[in-house]
């Protein structure tokens, strides 16, 4: 396959290099200075559990301009950075070309699906512990487990073939038939636990082993699961209980938006938080918690904190 990585992180990269080590096609879109390490370096991929994997050379530039139409996209910009790169991205989707979003959040979708129209877009969950550590260097320290659902009529044919490329030797892919419940089921863990880890500083761990912050989360997570239910997807209390004790037995996680706010980087709080206080006015569902949390999260702007002298 022909195969775009577009917004090449963490997640970007490591889907993109090991699917180049399949033996397909595949060019980068990143921006600066790891961009530069992609050029000059090329690409490192430092796993627990696939070892060392490198890519040199490697294909990468800041636009999609100028490729030809790709077979498959994978988009793996934050939430907030899917609009502005709508009209790049146009000039690699073609009209058998495939979008697979790999993002946090409800709303990347319906962006896509606006603008590429349905039968283009495929929905996906993306569960990977990759950081990038440093420009053109990825460490994977967790699984790498990829749903995909198709929800929106890409045809059968074109489905499967997507599936059967991402499952490139280690990695592990599953086609699922309620994608929409999966995303809700991860936007539940996302809007709490980003949210108060991008407040207090800790991670999971310390946030499930702390009882009053952890009340905090689970209040976040059930109010999250009410806005689901009233947005007809099966989520439960049951759910919540299920992804707390999950969580509870792995490693320390480090979510993005700390990752984000420690690097002084604009935090997904629209993409994940924001949306489900949105949804939750709409159906009359009340979400105190979440409204407090994105009220003091939405207080904050991106660079060093400010000085209060």
């Amino acid at each position: 396959m022909r195969i775009v990585a577009y917004g090449a992180g963490a997640v970007g990269c490591f889907w993109g290099a090991l699917l180049a080590k399949a033996g397909h096609e595949v060019r980068f879109v990143a921006r600066g200075p790891h961009l530069q390490a992609l050029r000059t370096s090329g690409l490192r991929i430092t796993s627990e559990t696939l070892g060392e994997i490198t890519l040199q050379p490697v294909s990468a530039s800041d636009t999609a301009t100028g490729g030809a139409p790709a077979d498959l996209v994978l988009l793996s910009v934050k939430t907030h950075q899917t609009l502005p790169v709508l009209d790049d991205l146009a000039a690699v989707v073609g009209h058998g070309s495939v979008v697979l979003p790999m993002q946090n959040g409800l709303d990347g979708d319906d962006l896509l699906r606006g603008r590429f129209g349905d039968g283009r877009v495929l929905s996906s969950v993306v569960y990977v512990g990759a950081a990038l550590v440093r420009p053109g260097v990825v460490r994977h320290a967790a699984r790498g487990l990829l749903l995909v659902g198709n929800p929106y009529g890409v045809p059968d044919a074109r489905y499967r073939a997507v599936v059967e490329a991402l499952a490139a030797p280690g990695l592990k892919v599953r086609p699922v038939e309620d994608i929409h419940y999966e995303r809700w089921y991860k936007l539940m863990w996302n809007a709490s636990f980003n949210a108060v880890s991008a407040l207090t500083f800790q991670t999971s761990r310390l946030i499930v082993q702390e009882a009053s912050t952890r009340a905090v989360v689970e209040a976040a997570m059930r109010e999250t699961a009410a806005v689901a239910r009233a947005s007809g997807i099966a989520l439960t209390d049951a759910d919540v209980d299920r992804s707390l004790a999950e969580t509870g037995k792995l490693p320390p996680i480090r979510t993005s938006m700390l990752d984000d706010r420690e690097h002084g980087r604009p935090m997904e709080v629209e993409g994940l938080v924001a949306t489900v206080v949105r949804r939750g006015a709409e159906h009359r569902v009340p979400t105190p918690v979440l409204g407090t949390l994105y009220g003091l999260l939405a207080g904050m702007r991106p660079g060093p904190p400010p000085s209060l002298s």
